[in-house]
């Protein structure tokens, strides 16, 4: 019996997961929250027009469903931002210090016309 293998294709980047990308967005979430030792209440993906997340003071945290299809590195940017919010309210010293420790280089993300939604 002969088994067909499929290649893939050079140019493709085939993420490991369940096949299910909103799941994947919202566990990567959850280890982050795990690292970051805060719990947010809800972590929901859904359609945002305007924004990549947001996050409320009772403690819901929202990815934009659209943040799959963008790299692992800015969905870090994203999640970690969007986290750390749940410690520090506004955009301070102690805020900028922990998103360079957790994700180096998040200055580039944040002004790249790229990731502009």
């Amino acid at each position: 019996m002969a088994t067909a293998h499929h290649r893939q294709q050079p140019t493709q980047r085939r993420r490991k997961g369940s096949g299910y990308p909103a799941q994947d967005l919202r566990q990567r979430a959850l280890a982050w929250a795990v690292k970051l030792r805060v719990n947010p209440r809800v972590i929901r993906v859904q359609n945002m027009r305007h924004k990549w997340g947001s996050c409320t003071s009772q403690g819901t945290v929202t990815l934009a469903h659209d943040l799959v299809d963008r790299s692992d590195e800015f969905q870090d940017y994203v999640i970690v931002h969007e986290l750390l919010h749940m410690r520090y309210a506004n955009h301070g010293r102690l805020f900028k210090a922990l998103m360079s420790a957790y994700v180096p280089g998040w200055q580039s993300m944040e002004t790249s016309r790229a990731h502009q939604k």
